[in-house]
C-alpha cells in the first residue's frame, strides 16, 4: 500500500492484498504518525499463512498450465484427440487403485538420480538466452551435471534462488551497505544468503513431495488426464509451500534484517521523546493531519493516510483538553487557597484540611499562630488585651496603665 509520501510498497502482491483486505493498524498513535511522516507503513497487512500463499499462487499455476496445454496442442497440430492420447501414454495408469504406484513412479522419474554425482544434464534450458548467461557463472555448468543440479533444474529451485537473490540484493544488501556501512552489510549478506539457500532447498523438497502426492491424487480422481494435471499442480504448489516453510524457518533463525533493526530502534527513540512532550506531540499530530488530508484528497482509499489521520485526530482531541486543564487549574488555585486561609478557628489559626502538607505554606501557618497567641495579636475581638477607640476591651474594662500592663504580662 503506497502511503503517498515515500512510495514504499507492501511486501505482498496486489492480488493477495485485494483478497485479504485486513490491514492492521499499530495501537501506538505516536508511532503511526512518526512512521507516516517518515514514509513508512502505518497499516500493515499481516504476513499470509501457508494456505493463503498457496491460494495466491493459483492464478500463476493456471497461467503456466494454460501455456503447457497450448504447447501440447501445438505439438499435436491442435488435434485434441491426439493430445489426450499422448498424455495418457505418458501416464500409463488406467485404474484408480494404481494411485500410489503412479505417485512413486513419477517421483522416481523426476528425482531418482538426485544423489548421483554425475548425470546427464537436464535438457530443459532457460528461455530468452539466459542459459548462456548462467553458464558464465563459475561452477554452474559443473553443477548441472550432478544429480542435485539436475533436480534443481527440473524443479525450478535454481531459478527461485536466482530471483530471490536479485530481490534481496536490491532491497536489503545494497541499502544496508549504503546506509549502515561495511560491517552491517556483511551481516546482511549472511542473513540474506541463509534465507536464499533455505528457500531454494525448501522449493526443491516441496516440489518433489508435491509431485508424488499430486500424481497420486490425480490418478485417484481420473487416471491419465488427472494424473498429468495432478502431477503438475502438486509440483508447482508443493514448491511454493516448501519454499514458504523453509523461508519462515530461516527468517526465524536469522531475525530481522539490519535496516529493520536500526529503523525500529530509531523510531522507538523518537516515539519516546515525543510522548514525553505534549507540545511536541500536538505539533506532530497537526502536521500529520495536514499531510494525511492532502493525500486523501487525491487518494481517498489510501489506508496509510486514513490510519494516520485517525491517530492524529485522536491525539489532538486528547491533548487540547489536557493542555487547557492545567492553565485553568493554575488560575483557580490561588483563590481556593485564599479562601482556606481566611477561615479561622476561635483562636485565629487557619484551617488546614487534612494537614497533609500538600500545597500548604507552613510560614503562613506559623504567622497565624503567632498572631493568635501574641498579646497584641491581630484578632481584636478575641484578644482581651486589644482595645477599641473608646479605650475599653470586649469586657468594657478600661485600658490599663503602662505599669498595670507590664504587671499583667509578667504574671
Amino acid at each position: 500500500m503506497v502511503n503517498g509520501i515515500s512510495g514504499q510498497n507492501q511486501n505482498y502482491s496486489a492480488f493477495y492484498r485485494a483478497a485479504a483486505g485486513n490491514a492492521i493498524v499499530n495501537q501506538n498513535d505516536v508511532k503511526n504518525m512518526v512512521n507516516f511522516l517518515n514514509g513508512q507503513q502505518v497499516s500493515v497487512i499481516p504476513e499470509p499463512s501457508i494456505g493463503e500463499m498457496t491460494l495466491q499462487t493459483l492464478p500463476f499455476a493456471a497461467a503456466f498450465g494454460g501455456i503447457q496445454g497450448f504447447q501440447a496442442l501445438r505439438r499435436n497440430k491442435f488435434n485434441v484427440k491426439n493430445t489426450i492420447n499422448n498424455i495418457k501414454l505418458a501416464s500409463p495408469y488406467t485404474q484408480r487403485s494404481e494411485a500410489l504406484k503412479s505417485g512413486l513412479d513419477n517421483l522416481k522419474k523426476e528425482y531418482g538420480d538426485i544423489l548421483k554425482k554425475n548425470v546427464t544434464p537436464n535438457a530443459t534450458r532457460a528461455p530468452f538466452g539466459f542459459s548462456k548467461l548462467l553458464d558464465r557463472i563459475p561452477g554452474y555448468t559443473k553443477l548441472r551435471s550432478t544429480g542435485i543440479g539436475k533436480a534443481m533444474g527440473k524443479s525450478g529451485a535454481g531459478w527461485i534462488m536466482v530471483l530471490d537473490a536479485v530481490g534481496k540484493t536490491l532491497s536489503d544488501v545494497v541499502p544496508t551497505f549504503q546506509q549502515l556501512g561495511f560491517s552491517a552489510g556483511m551481516k546482511q549478506i549472511a542473513k540474506s544468503g541463509t534465507q536464499i539457500i533455505a528457500g531454494g532447498a525448501g522449493w526443491l523438497a516441496g516440489d518433489a513431495l508435491g509431485t508424488a502426492l499430486g500424481t497420486a491424487i490425480g490418478t485417484a480422481i481420473c487416471p491419465g488426464i488427472g494424473t498429468a494435471i495432478g502431477g503438475f499442480l502438486g509440483k508447482f504448489l508443493g514448491g511454493v509451500v516448501g519454499s514458504a516453510l523453509a523461508g519462515k524457518a530461516a527468517k526465524s533463525l536469522t531475525g530481522k534484517n539490519e535496516l529493520e533493526k536500526v529503523q525500529e530502534q530509531q523510531m522507538a527513540e523518537i516515539t519516546q521523546q515525543v510522548e514525553s512532550d505534549p507540545n511536541t506531540k500536538l505539533a506532530l499530530a497537526q502536521e500529520t493531519l495536514a499531510a494525511a488530508e492532502e493525500i486523501l484528497a487525491q487518494d481517498p482509499n489510501n489506508q496509510d493516510a486514513q490510519a494516520a489521520k485517525a491517530s492524529a485526530e485522536k491525539v489532538i482531541n486528547e491533548l487540547q483538553t489536557t493542555i487547557q486543564q492545567p492553565s485553568q487549574q493554575t488560575t483557580q488555585e490561588p483563590t481556593a487557597q485564599q479562601n482556606v486561609f481566611q477561615q479561622t478557628t476561635m483562636n485565629g489559626i487557619p484551617v488546614v484540611p487534612g494537614f497533609n502538607g500538600i500545597d500548604y505554606d507552613m510560614n503562613i501557618y506559623r504567622e497565624a499562630m503567632a498572631n493568635a497567641t501574641m498579646p497584641m495579636g491581630n484578632q481584636p475581638m478575641l484578644n482581651p488585651l486589644m482595645y477599641n477607640q473608646a479605650g475599653t476591651n470586649i469586657f468594657n474594662q478600661p485600658a490599663l496603665t503602662q505599669q498595670q500592663t507590664t504587671q499583667q504580662i509578667t504574671k
